[in-house]
């Protein structure tokens, strides 16, 4: 029988942060079961829904991926000793300089192919407006911790730092998806917009909090 002296602890690897960078893309996969069941729920199908319909859907989508969001963090904490939160190293201005001209690239396009100001054409009234927002902000949160765990799996793997594996694996599953589910056009677009929101993380050295307030603000408009 081994002991405690004779027991090996286990070495966290690129392959436990690539599990929670899938596990965080799987949080998104939350809000299409939602879409299965909620229909039923509600005795009214998706395409049917009245504005307290679809609020009471974007409200059960943000407590779900929310929930997702609290769980990972806490579960890269305990488990394998990566605490995101700490993630908080200050962004040089050259850094600044370059998320801020990406950013402007990423709201040009948004514009290009919405035809125009994304928040002026998807304005409709105010709850819809507020609830809809704030749907964005989980979102972006998803979007943030899938970038950050995809990083550190990438640097993990490749043993060099720097490049934006976490915008490749983002583009490689958020991005990829929405080509099967809203179509090719669709899928291009979320694809180069998940590199330039990686390339943002990276300018702004990992700082989750100015990473994900830019990320944010660049997603919503």
């Amino acid at each position: 029988m081994m002991g405690d002296a004779g027991m090996v602890e286990k070495k966290v690897g690129a392959s436990d942060y690539l599990s929670l960078a899938l596990y965080a893309f799987a949080g998104f996969g939350l809000e299409v079961v939602l879409l299965m069941i909620l229909p039923s729920v509600l005795g009214v199908k998706s395409s049917d829904y009245t504005l307290l319909h679809q609020c009471i859907h974007w409200g059960i989508t943000c407590l779900l991926w929310g929930s997702m969001a609290v769980f990972l963090i806490q579960l890269s904490k305990r488990k394998h000793d990566f605490d995101i939160m700490r993630l908080n190293a200050t962004p040089d201005s050259r850094g600044w300089l370059l998320a801020i001209v990406v950013s402007v690239i990423a709201i040009a396009t948004t514009t290009v192919v919405w035809e125009g100001f994304k928040p002026v054409q998807e304005y409709k009234d105010v709850v819809r407006f507020v609830f809809q927002n704030v749907y964005y902000l989980f979102e972006a949160g998803l979007i943030l911790l899938t970038i950050a765990f995809g990083q550190k799996f990438g640097e993990t793997l490749f043993k060099r730092d720097g490049l934006p594996y976490g915008g490749m694996f983002l583009a490689l599953t958020w991005g990829l998806i929405h080509i099967l589910l809203q179509g090719g056009p669709t899928g291009i677009y979320a694809f180069f917009m998940s590199l330039l929101y990686g390339t943002i993380y990276i300018m702004l050295r990992k700082n989750v909090r100015y990473s994900y307030v830019v990320i944010a603000v660049v997603f919503i408009l």
